[in-house]
């Protein structure tokens, strides 16, 4: 009998982490927004799967808006990868991230020039995620 132990590693949180994709990446549907607790966090996507909502950092906010639009009632029922990288950084230290991999309602790869550091834009690749949710 195998039984998992990822719920033992869970972080003690109001929202997904990047601690929560150390298993490996998911794709979850957008089922609610609502404008997030703070202004360093001003979007919470609530998910299906049983996960905590998501609060996007800012390259990934610019990353579905680009994909999905300005207006987040537009962005119910669509669905994203989202994953651990490990290279993300914070005060100059690597913490990791929560990265979007793929989205669904494109058609093709999106590619964004984002901002990693203070005039540091590096390309970032979203891609066609094929699910049957829109």
């Amino acid at each position: 009998m195998t039984t998992t132990l990822l719920d033992t590693i869970k972080p003690n949180s109001d929202q997904l982490n990047a601690d929560d994709l150390i298993a490996g990446p998911i794709t979850v549907k957008v089922e609610s927004m609502k404008r997030g607790p703070s202004d360093q966090q001003p979007v919470e996507i609530v998910v299906d799967g049983g996960f905590m909502p998501y609060r996007p950092c800012k390259s990934m906010r610019r990353v579905l808006i680009a994909a999905w639009g300005e207006l987040g009632k537009d962005w119910i029922g669509k669905s994203m990868t989202l994953y651990l990288d490990r290279s993300v950084k914070y005060g100059g230290q690597a913490v990791g991230g929560i990265r979007i991999s793929h989205v669904s309602g494109i058609d093709a790869p999106l590619d964004l020039m984002l901002t990693v550091t203070r005039g540091k834009r590096v390309k970032y690749q979203v891609k066609p995620l094929g699910v049957s949710h829109d």
